[in-house]
């Protein structure tokens, strides 16, 4: 069973004959259908549920000679609220499913952000039309989480906001700059780093670690599409899943000025999620990518 089921209003999903009932449904009644020819006689298919306006799950298989749908795996998906142009975005695909992961280079987090394509058989239909190759660079990014906490957020006045985001757009100069073999800033990169370190262990002796820093974004486990988050709140609603009745929350992290959209069971977040606390929890990032 896929453990971020539950994210999405299905905490109650025990055992394989209950999940076979559920995508037998979403195979008969599906939302959304997307067909693409993969090769002879042999049709890739993903098939889509949705249960809330920006959420459900995905199924993927192939049509064979006979039209016998052979369902290959599944997931449960919430499709992000924000758009993020990024530099680009490389597609590689999994190594045991028809599945496909989703490598930006962002220089807000300083690392490769790693995603689960939402979208399969767009892209593999685009991959075979695409004859000028346009790059990729617009995405809307998406979360489940099944282990959250709100914090309390950090006040900051407008000269400190608009302070950060001066250091982060520099930042970001010098990341790109370093990139490109510039010594210069390598060098000014890791005097920050080591400024940054200071700072940090000195504070920290006299106060709490979460007032010091606001946000985060950690590669969390063995899956590289998941990530340790931290971010502020900056909208949020409250969800019931019409099949269980379950109550989830569709959380809009920012995340080191990275828009994500999170969703959680409520049984899974400890606090009281409000406009501009904040979220921490493990997440399984997934993303829609916009195809030219």
């Amino acid at each position: 069973m896929h453990q971020y089921l539950r994210a999405i209003g299905f905490s109650k999903l025990h055992n394989l004959k209950q999940i076979n009932e559920l995508l037998k449904d979403i195979t008969s009644h599906p939302t959304n259908r997307s067909i693409t020819t993969i090769g002879a006689n042999t049709s890739l298919v993903q098939i889509s549920r949705e249960f809330g306006e920006s959420y459900g799950i995905s199924a993927v298989g192939e049509y064979d000679e006979d039209n016998n749908l052979i369902l290959e795996h599944y997931f449960p998906y919430v499709i992000g609220t924000a758009t993020k142009w990024e530099d680009s975005i490389i597609i590689e695909p999994h190594s045991d499913k028809e599945a496909y992961a989703g490598v930006s280079e962002n220089t807000n987090i300083g690392i490769p952000l790693i995603f689960f394509l939402q979208n399969i058989t767009d892209y593999v239909r685009n991959k075979w039309s695409n004859e000028y190759n346009r790059p990729l660079n617009q995405v809307t990014y998406g979360g489940l989480s099944t282990e959250g906490r709100i914090l309390l957020g950090i006040d900051k006045d407008e000269e400190q906001i608009q302070l950060e985001k001066r250091s982060q757009k520099n930042r970001n100069r010098m990341i790109a700059a370093a990139k490109e073999g510039d010594t210069e800033a390598i060098e000014s990169l890791t005097l920050e780093d080591i400024d940054l370190y200071s700072t940090i262990s000195k504070r920290a002796k006299n106060e709490d670690l979460y007032s010091i820093v606001d946000s985060s974004f950690i590669p969390y486990g063995v899956n590289s599409e998941q990530y340790s988050i931290m971010g502020t709140i900056q909208d949020l609603h409250t969800l019931k899943n019409p099949i269980t009745g379950e109550t989830m929350y569709q959380l809009l992290v920012d995340v080191n000025e990275i828009p994500i959209d999170i969703m959680i069971n409520a049984i899974d977040l400890l606090g009281e999620p409000a406009i501009g606390r904040r979220f921490k929890g493990s997440v399984w990032v997934q993303g829609y990518v916009y195809l030219p």
